[in-house]
Order: C-alpha cells, then structure tokens, then sequence
C-alpha cells in the first residue's frame, strides 16, 4: 500500500511540473514588417486610397488563408514639413522568417489580384517605399497582481 502511495504521488508530482512547464513555454514569435512609404506631392490622399484598394485586399486575402496575422495601417500625422514618411503598411507574420515563409502562397494571392488604380495612377505615380524594418513586440500589462 505505501508503495502505491509513493507511486500516485511521484505521478502527480510529475505531471503537475509537466502542466506548470506547458503553461510557461514562450509562445512562439511572432515578427512585425514595418513598410514606411512617402507619398508623391498632393497625392498622399491617393495613396492611402491605392494601400486600401490593393495591399489590404491582398492582405486580407492572406490573414483569411493564414498566411500572416494582422495588418495595420498607420499615418504620420507630426506637423512638421516635409515628412520623411507619410504611411507604415505594418504586417504582422507568424515566424520571423516572415516573407520568406509565405513567398509561393502570396505570390498566387498577388497574380489573382487585379490592380485597382486610383485616378488612373498606380502605386509608383502615388509614391514609393523608403524604408522596411522587422520588429519583434514584447508586451506587457499593467493588471498583473503583486
């Protein structure tokens, strides 16, 4: 009997730290791409129109199909002339290889996407990229007990 007492509880033991393990493994990293694009003069309102008709179509199609997380559009809006940027296209990939694990899937979403133009402009007429960054978020909350 007290080798059977012994044995239960070196198994509750064992999967007790086996359960507390699991609970702090890290979860896997996720890689934001931050696309920083400067507009052409007078044609930032166009371009936010082109990143909407066009990427975040593409984009959407990709989040339905797994092939990233979340998409985000963000705008400069500093008061202070010229901008060096005026949009970040921001996409958030599973892996921190980012688009080099998805690059075949996402070049068929690409090839089945018909360009939509905005008054008669496409995205090298709106503007261009001058910079991409790979960012890693670390978060934190504020709500955690003491």
């Amino acid at each position: 009997m007290k080798l059977l007492r012994l044995s239960l509880l070196l198994l509750i033991s064992t999967l007790s730290n086996s359960i507390v393990a699991q609970e702090h493994e890290p979860t896997p990293q996720k890689t934001w791409v931050y696309t920083y694009i400067k507009a052409t003069d007078n044609q930032r309102s166009n371009l936010k129109k082109y990143i909407e008709k066009n990427w975040f179509v593409m984009d959407s199609i990709a989040v339905q199909r797994g092939l990233f997380n979340n998409y985000q559009l963000l705008e400069n809006v500093g008061t202070e002339e010229p901008t060096t940027w005026d949009f970040i296209v921001a996409v958030e990939y599973f892996t921190a290889r980012t688009y080099s694990d998805i690059q075949d899937l996402w070049q068929e979403i690409r090839r089945d996407h018909k360009t939509i133009l905005i008054d008669g402009k496409d995205f090298n007429q709106l503007g261009q990229i001058v910079k991409s960054e790979q960012l890693v978020t670390h978060s934190y909350s504020s709500t955690a007990k003491k």
